[in-house]
């Protein structure tokens, strides 16, 4: 690949350097020493222009400036259109490679202020002002070809930039897509393992608790073989669900918490669970306000996780305790409570923080679904329900959550689409947006020079025009002060009357334009002789 772009510079600067050589060479007396000059400063410049391209077109565009100079300080020099070919080539190459607007921009306005001093020296110096103004034109035109040659290409390097990325973008998207796919299809593994775990953990860790209960229950109602046969089933439960957390925390490993509102296995509302609860033999009772939310909505599903998670406590580490549940239902959200009476000794438990599962892992959906959850020690409610409080003792467990109905609904989408489709509309704005610039922006610049220079133009062509009426009332031997009085500000050039009629001896002439056109007008001829008008004649010029 280095290879292949050096080759490439090489051509380029070998067209540039031969068409400068084949110009000065039908131009030029000497072409020799500025054809080697200009080939060792192309030598350099098509060089840096991958590297540095700003200072590759300074090169060419000063060596461009440099001339134009030379031609106006000597207007028996011939400008050779082939400087500006190198110009237009880095000018292209910088806006393909390079952001920045600053540089183009100061160069520009640089050889612009260089040129336009160059051609005031020389007004200066021929000291007429209308040659001065007529000259804005000149300098008007050297604007135009700037911009023609720098400016315009350096846009249409910008637009061929955002064009390119426009056509990459394809393979760019395509490649994210897949990359996409691939994150998508590891988060789906993750999920389900993730769903798996939460799933053994609230429904078998919940049943296998009953199961304990259950076993408890027998251990305490019989005697003998019986007994030790239920506190053997009891300890086979215990064991169970200590097994259960560590297949579950195998399960977890690397994987996400569930999205709020991930479907459970069960659909059942909070009134299944605690029948269930009371048929295994715990002392739970089920306050309700308001309807219940439905089972199968991703609230439904969290109230039934809290209470199914609770009550799985209260069995395994209040055994024997009474528990209410409470589930209240407002008008945007439903909050649950679970309060134990605390177990026999009445000592409080700490929450239970294992593994990101049971309490965790509740706070995590519940929160997610951006509703409120706490869960710690505190006093079982009394008054009418305290049921099981002992003096308002401080000693159960209570588990709260506020679960809003909007919780677990998928987020609507961004305004705009997709992050893929907001990348390609952008990139196509940009894309249109130099198109437009790169076309407009020359245009207009040269349009706006050409039109200003062309405006001082027909200011010194109507200033030179002498009015018939004025001209009919000169006379021959009239004194010259009261003659110029109603002469024009301008007199026409000479120089551009070709082969006029033999002026008077002696005498010294002027020339003032009939009337302001294009092409030959006829001029007047006024001759001064001894400070008198010594003979006046009308010019026709074909």
């Amino acid at each position: 690949m280095p290879g292949r772009r050096a080759a490439g510079d090489a051509v380029l600067w070998g067209c540039c350097a031969g068409l400068i050589a084949l110009e000065a060479s039908d131009v030029r007396a000497a072409p020799a020493a500025e054809t080697a000059a200009m080939a060792v400063l192309l030598a350099a410049a098509f060089a840096l222009r991958r590297r540095r391209p700003f200072t590759a077109l300074g090169l060419a565009l000063g060596a461009a400036v440099v001339q134009a100079a030379v031609i106006a300080l000597t207007p028996a020099s011939t400008m050779l259109a082939a400087y500006l070919v190198p110009c237009a080539v880095l000018a292209f190459s910088a806006g393909r490679r390079r952001e920045q607007n600053a540089p183009v921009v100061a160069m520009c306005s640089a050889a612009a202020l260089a040129t336009l001093a160059v051609l005031g020296l020389t007004w200066v110096r021929m000291g007429d002002l209308r040659e001065a103004l007529s000259g804005l034109t000149d300098w008007a035109g050297s604007v135009a070809v700037l911009a023609a040659v720098v400016v315009a290409p350096w846009l249409a390097g910008r637009y061929w930039r955002r064009h390119a990325e426009l056509r990459t973008a394809g393979w760019a998207i395509a490649e994210r897509m897949e990359r996409a796919r691939e994150l998508d299809a590891e988060r789906a593994r993750l999920r389900e393992r993730s769903r798996i775990a939460t799933e053994m953990h609230d429904s078998l860790g919940h049943e296998l608790a009953l199961i304990a209960v259950r076993a408890a229950a027998l251990e305490m109602a019989h005697e003998g073989g019986a007994r030790e046969e239920a506190a053997a089933l009891r300890t086979a439960a215990h064991g169970a669900t200590l097994r259960l957390r560590e297949i579950i925390g195998m399960l977890r490993q690397d994987a996400q918490q569930p999205e709020p509102g991930e479907p459970a296995a069960v659909a059942e509302d909070a009134a299944a669970l605690v029948d269930r609860a009371v048929r295994a033999g715990l002392d739970v009772r089920l306050l309700r306000e308001g309807p219940d939310p439905d089972p199968a909505s991703p609230a439904g599903r969290a109230v039934h996780r809290v209470v199914q998670e609770a009550l799985t406590n209260a069995a395994r580490y209040a055994p024997g305790a009474a528990v209410t549940v409470r589930v209240a239902r407002a008008r945007d959200a439903t909050t649950v409570e679970v309060a134990d009476s605390g177990g026999a000794g009445g000592a409080p438990r700490a929450p239970e923080t294992g593994g990101g599962t049971g309490l965790a892992g509740l706070r995590s959906l519940v929160e997610g679904m951006g509703g409120g959850f706490s869960a710690g020690a505190g006093a079982h409610p009394g008054g009418d329900d305290g049921a099981g409080a002992v003096g308002g003792e401080a000693r159960g467990f209570t588990v709260s959550a506020r679960i809003p109905d909007a919780g677990g609904e998928p987020p609507a989408a961004a305004p705009g689409g997709t992050e893929t489709a907001r990348r390609l509309r952008a990139a196509r704005r940009s894309a249109r947006r130099w198109l437009v610039t790169a076309l407009a922006v020359p245009a207009g610049l040269a349009g706006g020079t050409v039109a200003a220079g062309f405006a001082a133009l027909w200011y010194v062509g109507a200033n030179s025009v002498l009015p018939a009426d004025d001209y009919a009332r000169l006379s021959v031997g009239q004194d010259r002060a009261a003659v110029e009085r109603v002469l024009p500000r301008f007199d026409y050039p000479a120089r551009e009357v070709a082969d006029p009629p033999p002026a008077p001896a002696g005498s010294t002439c002027r020339f003032y334009l009939v009337e302001w056109e294009n092409g030959l007008p006829p001029v007047y001829r006024l001759c001064f002789s001894g400070g008198r008008l010594a003979a006046k004649d009308t010019i026709v010029r074909t």
